[in-house]
């Protein structure tokens, strides 16, 4: 019989591992997890084997990483945003594809913005990919996928740079189970309707950068620390306009433009924004938080906290939840970890 998983292909975010440092989180010998945020949703049969790959991200570390777990190409590919750290390894995915696999195009989803922003940095994969666009709040069926399964995209804020970045829901009709990939997150941009839906998520897996806010590295906050945040928030909600949220995603589309629209008229005001993992779990309360992609970087120079290792931050990640009053299991897993979804 057949089972499915959730495999952590890598957790490392941009800037994990600058040459010549070190950091607790990371083990530099062993597994590849410098820039590279990555997931794979399994199906496995009676022996183990994987019968069908859905990947979610393709950062620097993936090809070591999936060269070393099966040598297996991933079925189809589904992209949170257009960042290095999270669409470099997708040149060597999609060339191994089209080469040995009959010239055929290989499947990637994507929204348009984030299409585009690829093409216009890898212009040679246009012509080697068969892009499924994504629109803000509608489902599209995972044609790839060994049973059912959905994605469905909503826009996030992180950064002007990140054209069409996205958090993607994966829907699987026959486990049951949903899958929220928030991708890289400063400000989620979610109708209350949406919000309503995503409640009760069987996992969110999330961006955790930093411990404590920092927008200027345009990732969101697990928490926030008060009053000493303040003086690093403020100014940037000061700044902040419709315009600026509105200004890294495609406005071709109108059902892209109609989504934001209604964002906007969901949250008037600024204060109402969501700008912590915490905040956002408290809204949906998922059953399960997965936290990857930390640098902690920002907490050390401006909070003074150490940089933690990986039980290190899961114990801390239960505290912080147990502490706000949500029944939440909180995990940070090792890359390589598989996760039953059954």
């Amino acid at each position: 019989m057949d089972r499915s998983y959730l495999r952590i292909n890598g957790r490392g975010n941009a800037w994990p591992i600058p040459i010549a440092q070190h950091h607790p989180f990371y083990d530099l010998p062993g597994a590849p997890d410098y820039a590279n945020a990555s997931y794979s949703i399994l199906k496995k049969d009676a022996k183990g084997k994987i019968v069908n790959d859905i990947l979610i991200d393709a950062g620097h570390g993936i090809i070591p990483f999936l060269l070393k777990n099966g040598n297996r190409i991933p079925d189809a590919l589904l992209i949170t945003h257009p960042h290095f750290d999270h669409t470099l390894g997708m040149d060597w995915i999609i060339q191994s594809y089209y080469r040995f696999r009959g010239k055929k195009k290989y499947p990637v989803y994507a929204t348009k913005g984030c299409r585009e922003q690829i093409i216009k940095t890898m212009p040679h994969l246009e012509e080697l990919c068969a892009f499924t666009e994504l629109s803000y709040g509608r489902p599209e069926r995972v044609k790839e996928a060994a049973g059912e399964m959905t994605v469905t995209a909503y826009p996030v804020y992180h950064g002007s740079h990140a054209r069409g970045a996205a958090m993607l829901l994966v829907e699987m009709g026959e486990a049951g189970k949903q899958l929220l990939f928030t991708g890289d997150v400063l400000l989620p941009m979610l109708r209350r309707t949406d919000m309503d839906r995503l409640n009760g998520v069987d996992w969110l897996v999330t961006d955790a950068n930093n411990r404590f806010s920092y927008p200027k590295t345009n990732h969101w906050s697990v928490m926030r620390r008060q009053p000493e945040d303040t003086e690093y928030l403020k100014p940037w909600m000061e700044s902040l306009s419709e315009d600026i949220l509105m200004q890294p995603h495609n406005f071709q589309s109108y059902v892209n433009y109609q989504y934001l629209l209604d964002f906007f008229r969901d949250f008037p005001g600024k204060e109402a924004y969501i700008l912590t993992v915490l905040e956002f779990a408290g809204h949906i309360r998922p059953v399960n938080l997965l936290l990857s992609h930390y640098s902690g970087l920002e907490d050390e120079k401006y909070y003074g906290e150490r940089l933690l290792d990986t039980p290190g931050l899961e114990k801390w990640g239960q505290e912080v939840v147990k502490r706000a009053g949500l029944n939440i299991m909180v995990k940070v897993p090792e890359t390589g970890e598989l996760i039953g979804l059954e």
